[in-house]
């Protein structure tokens, strides 16, 4: 909240930009992260493939947001989204 504050106060920022942490995983890594970090165990969650989620419009295979735009229009960098993972669930339980 507080980066998308930042760039609302720049009126000269261009196009779409995504708020995203840095670095990229899966939704399965996505998963295994926050069950590691709620103290659960992460070898609970399974893989599988987009093949067996029904969607209402097709994905592309890879898809990750990107910080090219969010850093050329002047705005820091988030932290890792593993460390953002942990910081939410410590906010939810607490």
């Amino acid at each position: 909240a507080v980066a998308l504050a930042g760039v609302a106060q720049t009126p000269e920022a261009p196009g779409v930009l995504h708020c995203t942490n840095t670095g990229e995983t899966t939704w399965f890594g996505l998963a295994r992260a926050v069950f590691a970090a709620a103290g659960a165990d992460p070898d609970r969650v399974r893989p599988t493939t987009s093949a067996h989620v029904v969607r209402p419009a097709p994905r592309p295979a890879y898809s990750v947001l990107g910080t090219t735009a969010w850093t050329a229009a002047g705005q820091p960098l988030l932290p890792p989204w593993d460390e953002a993972v942990t910081a939410a669930v410590r906010l939810v339980r607490a």
